[in-house]
């Protein structure tokens, strides 16, 4: 009998719930291949292999024949290696093998090598070692992780508790792409293309749950992480705060480049430090809401390792979590939110 355990993590399909807005998540193909690529080139070297389950032990019989290919041999004598956000760059090529960069790519993932060298490399291997057969054959594997995270999401509430705290229509859709063999970190994606406007993207890590016992045997199962659901979806719902006051915010954008260990951050990252600011501090209300006062102070005392000024803000979003009577919804406390950060020092 197979052994069933979970590991938290959020992983949905579509929630009409959420404001009438999307919420998509997929297991993509070329994602799936290019982290398959990386596993095997760079395992055996690294600390944290993929979590064990059912896929994973699939994945070693499968390929366990293919894991001197001359192409993961070429990759693992670069000069250096690229992150576990390797596999995003799956997003930017066509559909089908031979694979090619369909939308333009100038991001940061890739920095072992040039696209052209990497894509040649990659090709060959996705042909030798029957890589689409392998993804095609999990199908229904796929299918069957997504909808049992579709009932985990509804099931969690976290929608409702974002929803109540914001009380404001969103602008967006979250696009979740989920990394099975990835046990190494989350990351948010950005790409420049029509296809992807309006969206925020992030890819989510199966990790390791230390809490229990997860081997050959254990079946790949999803349920929210809700720091992490709260947080993205916070983005879409104060995504247009920052635009109706920028003239005034850059004003104070020094105060938002010192981190709390007195680092002073390139300028051009002051809007995203003050974007990330107030979404962890309505994180953690939210949090606080939704699982007691304990739970935000944690947020609080983690968040408050990088950002100066968090402790001080959280308690000032007092005035809004405590008096909400006096707002319909957090559009109406954005006025105060300025007034209180041109008084910071």
């Amino acid at each position: 009998m197979k052994k069933t355990f979970f590991t938290f993590l959020f992983f949905t399909i579509f929630i009409h719930s959420f404001a009438q807005k999307n919420v998509n998540v997929k297991i993509d193909s070329r994602i799936e291949a290019i982290t398959i690529f990386y596993t095997l080139a760079t395992r055996d070297t690294l600390d944290r292999k993929p979590t064990s389950s059912t896929y994973y032990k699939d994945f070693n019989s499968y390929f366990e024949k293919y894991k001197n290919h001359k192409s993961l041999n070429w990759y693992r004598n670069l000069d250096t290696w690229d992150s576990y956000d390797l596999s995003i760059i799956g997003l930017f090529l066509t559909n089908e093998y031979p694979f090619k960069l369909e939308i333009p790519y100038s991001g940061y993932q890739l920095r072992s090598t040039d696209m052209t060298t990497f894509l040649a490399n990659f090709n060959e291997f996705y042909k030798d070692c029957n890589v689409g057969n392998f993804i095609k054959t999990h199908k229904r594997e796929y299918a069957k992780i997504t909808s049992f995270a579709e009932k985990s999401i509804f099931e969690s509430n976290v929608l409702t508790d974002v929803e109540k705290f914001y009380n404001k229509p969103s602008d967006g859709e979250i696009l979740i792409y989920v990394d099975i063999l990835n046990n190494l970190g989350n990351n948010s994606i950005e790409i420049n293309d029509e296809k992807f406007k309006g969206k925020k993207i992030f890819k989510l890590a199966y990790l390791q749950d230390d809490n229990i016992i997860q081997n050959n045997e254990t079946e790949v199962k999803f349920i929210p992480l809700s720091n992490v659901v709260i947080h993205e979806i916070s983005h879409l719902y104060l995504n247009d705060f920052i635009p109706k006051y920028r003239e005034r915010l850059s004003k104070k954008k020094n105060v938002f480049l010192t981190t709390a260990k007195n680092e002073v951050l390139k300028e051009k990252v002051w809007e995203n430090e003050l974007d990330e600011l107030i979404v962890r501090v309505c994180v953690s209300k939210i949090l606080g809401q939704k699982f007691g006062l304990e739970m935000e102070l944690k947020e609080v005392e983690n968040q408050s390792k990088h950002y100066k000024y968090f402790k001080e803000l959280n308690l000032f979003f007092n005035n809004y979590t405590k008096n909400r009577n006096k707002y319909k919804d957090i559009s109406e406390f954005y006025p105060e939110i300025v007034d209180f950060i041109e008084n910071l020092k």
